[in-house]
C-alpha cells in the first residue's frame, strides 16, 4: 500500500472517530438538559427568546450532525443524498449563528445599560455579516455552479467528498470577506463584554476596598465571557482548518475544531436555559440576582414601580404583560444581596 493511500485511510478513520465523538457528545448533552428545557422553556410563557432558543437548539442540532456526517463513511451515499446532507449542514449553520449572535448582542446590550450606540454598532456589524454569509453560501453551496460533490471509494469503504470548482484565488477572497465579517463581530462582542466586566470588577473593588476573586469568577461566568471567547476562537479555528489558507491541517487541529463544534453547539443552549432558570429563581425568591441580562435587581409587589423590560425573562404575575426581553443592566455591589445599589431595573 502506497504512503498516500495509507495516509488517506488514516484520515478517514480519524474522521469517523471525530464524527462519533461529536454525535455522542451532542446527543448526550441534549438528554442531560432536556428536562431543564421542558421546565424553563416549554412550560413558561412563549417569548422571542424562546423562539431563538428553539433555533439554537434544534437547527443547531441539525447543523452539527449534518456537518459531522459529511465526509464520514457512515454516510457514503448515494450522491444525491450526500449532497443534500452537505447542503443541510451549510445552510442550517446560518440561522444557528444568526440566533447565537443575536443572543450575544442582547447580552452586551444589557451589560451596557441599553446603550443605543452600542446596539446600533452591533446591529450594523450583524447585518453586514448576514448579507456577506448569505451571498457566500449562495455562490459556493450551489451544486449547479460552484459545488462539486463526489463519492470516493477506497478499498472496502467509500465517503462523500466536496470541493469548489472555482479558482482558489477567487474563493479565497470570498472566504476572507465572509470570515472577516464574522470575526469582526465576534471580536467586537468580546471586547465590549470584557470591558464592562472589568469595569464592574473595578467598581466592586472600590466599593469594598478588597479583592474578591470568587466574586470576579462568578462575574465572568454570569456575564458569559466564556461564550464570547469561544465565539472568537471558533471563528479562527474554522477559518484556519477548513478554508485552505496555507496552514497545515493536522490531526490535532481537526480534533480542536471538533471540540469547538461540541462546545459551541452545547454551551449556547445551556447559556440560554441557565439565564431563564436564574431569572425564574429571582422571581420566586424575590431577592437580588445580577444575571448580566438586566434582570430586575429586586422584585417586590408592594413597591409602586414600573417594571422595565429585561432580557431573557417573562412576567410571572407581577402585573406586567408581554415579553420581557431587553432592558437595563443591574449592578451588583456585593455588599448586601437584599439591597440593590445600582442599575435601573426598577
Amino acid at each position: 500500500m502506497s504512503s498516500d493511500l495509507q495516509s488517506l485511510l488514516e484520515s478517514v478513520v480519524l474522521n469517523n472517530y471525530i464524527t462519533l465523538v461529536i454525535i455522542t457528545a451532542v446527543v448526550y448533552d441534549y438528554v442531560l438538559t432536556f428536562s431543564r428545557e421542558i421546565e424553563y422553556v416549554w412550560c413558561k410563557p412563549w417569548t422571542r427568546v424562546s423562539a431563538m432558543f428553539v433555533v439554537i437548539r434544534y437547527i443547531g442540532l441539525c447543523w452539527v450532525l449534518a456537518s459531522a456526517l459529511t465526509g464520514s463513511t457512515f454516510f457514503p451515499g448515494p450522491l444525491e443524498v450526500s449532497t443534500v446532507v452537505y447542503l443541510l449542514g451549510n445552510w442550517t449553520s446560518i440561522p444557528f449563528f444568526w440566533a447565537a449572535d443575536l443572543v450575544m448582542i442582547l447580552r452586551v446590550y444589557a451589560l451596557w445599560n441599553r446603550s443605543k450606540a452600542i446596539l446600533y454598532i452591533l446591529l450594523f456589524l450583524y447585518v453586514v455579516q448576514t448579507i456577506v454569509v448569505i451571498v457566500y453560501n449562495g455562490i459556493y453551496s450551489n451544486p449547479n455552479t460552484h459545488l462539486s460533490v463526489t463519492v470516493v471509494r477506497v478499498f472496502y469503504t467509500s465517503f462523500c467528498n466536496t470541493s469548489s470548482v472555482n479558482g482558489p484565488s477567487t474563493r479565497g477572497l470570498h472566504i476572507a470577506l465572509a470570515v472577516l465579517s464574522q470575526f469582526i463581530l465576534a471580536v467586537t462582542l468580546f471586547i465590549f463584554a470584557v470591558f464592562q466586566t472589568v469595569k464592574q470588577s473595578v467598581e466592586l473593588y472600590k466599593a469594598t476596598k478588597q479583592w474578591q476573586p470568587n466574586r470576579y469568577v462568578q462575574q465572568l461566568v454570569s456575564d458569559g465571557i466564556i461564550y464570547f471567547a469561544l465565539n472568537v476562537l471558533y471563528q479562527i479555528l474554522d477559518y484556519v482548518v477548513f478554508n485552505d489558507i496555507g496552514v497545515p491541517t493536522t490531526n490535532a487541529s481537526l480534533i480542536l475544531v471538533a471540540s469547538g463544534y461540541i462546545l459551541y453547539c452545547t454551551l449556547v443552549p445551556r447559556f440560554t436555559i441557565g439565564i431563564r432558570e436564574l431569572y425564574d429563581r429571582d422571581i420566586s425568591g424575590r431577592f437580588h440576582i445580577d444575571t448580566g441580562f438586566g434582570v430586575l435587581s429586586q422584585l417586590n409587589v408592594d413597591l409602586d414601580t414600573t417594571v422595565s423590560a429585561v432580557v431573557f425573562g417573562v412576567n410571572q404575575g407581577l402585573g406586567v404583560e408581554g415579553d420581557i426581553e431587553m432592558g437595563d443592566r443591574v449592578h451588583e455591589s456585593g455588599l448586601n444581596e437584599n439591597t440593590p445599589t445600582g442599575g435601573s431595573g426598577v
